[in-house]
C-alpha cells in the first residue's frame, strides 16, 4: 500500500492528464496483477467495484475518533489540523505517529495484508462486521499498523474521495496504455466498453492484461454504466433496432 500511496501523491502533484495516466500505467506494470486490479478500484475512489452493493458503513465520526485516539490529539488540535488541510486523510498523515516495530495495543498485521489486495480483504472484514464496536476495532488495528502516508489514502478510499484529480476515465486510459503494447486490440474504446458492461474496473484490468476484453459480457443483476444515447424518431423506430425488446 506504500507504493500505491506514493503513486497517488505523484498523481496529485501534477495537473497534466497525460502525466497522470503515465504515472498510473507505470504503477500497474510494477505490481502483481491482483494488486493492480484492486488498485484500479481504489484509484477510482472506492473500496469495492461499482456493481457490488457492499458498503463499509464507517462514518466520518468514527474515523475522526480513531485518528484522534491514535494521534493522542485533543478535539481542538484535530479541528485546527482539519481547518488547515480540509481533508481527514491529509490530517491523518500530518498527525499520526510513525509506526514502531513492537509497539501498539493490538497485534500487528502480516506484511501481505498491507498490499492493495490485503487492504481490500480488511475492508471486507469491516463491511461484514455487524456492530460498530467490532468495526472500530478493525479500523483501529488497520490505522495503527500502517504508515501515516498509507493511512492518508486508506481513509480517503474509505470516505470515497481520493481528491488527487483522477477520475475513473483516466484509470481506463491508464489500463489501455499499460497493456496496448502486449495486446494491440487493447484500445481505450475496448477498455471503456468492457468496464461499462462489467461495472468492475479491476476485472476490466485483468481482461486487458490477458487480451480478453472482447469477452466482457453483461451479467444478470450487475448494473451496467450509462451509454451515450441517440434520439429516435418514435417508439417504433427505437424498437426496430431490436429483434425482441423488453422494456
Amino acid at each position: 500500500m506504500l507504493l500505491f500511496s506514493q503513486t497517488a501523491d505523484r498523481i496529485a502533484a501534477t495537473t497534466k492528464k497525460l502525466e497522470k495516466t503515465a504515472i498510473l500505467a507505470e504503477y500497474f506494470r510494477s505490481v502483481p496483477l491482483e494488486d493492480a486490479a484492486v488498485a484500479a478500484v481504489f484509484f477510482s475512489g472506492r473500496p469495492f467495484p461499482v456493481w457490488e452493493e457492499t458498503t463499509l458503513q464507517v462514518g466520518g465520526s468514527m474515523l475522526w475518533r480513531m485518528v484522534a485516539d491514535l494521534a493522542a490529539k485533543s478535539e481542538h488540535a484535530l479541528t485546527e489540523a482539519y481547518r488547515k488541510y480540509g481533508d481527514l486523510g491529509a490530517v491523518a498523515e500530518a498527525v499520526l505517529p510513525q509506526i514502531e516495530p513492537c509497539t501498539g495495543s493490538l497485534p500487528r498485521l502480516p506484511s501481505d495484508a498491507k498490499s492493495p489486495d490485503g487492504i481490500q480483504r480488511i475492508f471486507r472484514e469491516i463491511s461484514a462486521a455487524r456492530r460498530p464496536a467490532f468495526k472500530a476495532v478493525i479500523v483501529k488495528q488497520l490505522l495503527e499498523d500502517i504508515s501515516p502516508l498509507e493511512a492518508k489514502y486508506v481513509i480517503k478510499i474509505m470516505t470515497g474521495d481520493l481528491r488527487i484529480g483522477l477520475k475513473e476515465s483516466l484509470v481506463e486510459e491508464a489500463i489501455a496504455k499499460t497493456f496496448a503494447h502486449r495486446h494491440p486490440e487493447t484500445t481505450l474504446k475496448a477498455v471503456q466498453r468492457a468496464n461499462m458492461l462489467l461495472g468492475d474496473i479491476g476485472e476490466t484490468l485483468k481482461l486487458a492484461a490477458e487480451g480478453r476484453l472482447g469477452e466482457a459480457k453483461m451479467r444478470l443483476f450487475h448494473p451496467i454504466g450509462f451509454m451515450l444515447a441517440s434520439p429516435a424518431e418514435s417508439a417504433v423506430d427505437a424498437l426496430s433496432y431490436f429483434q425482441n425488446a423488453w422494456v
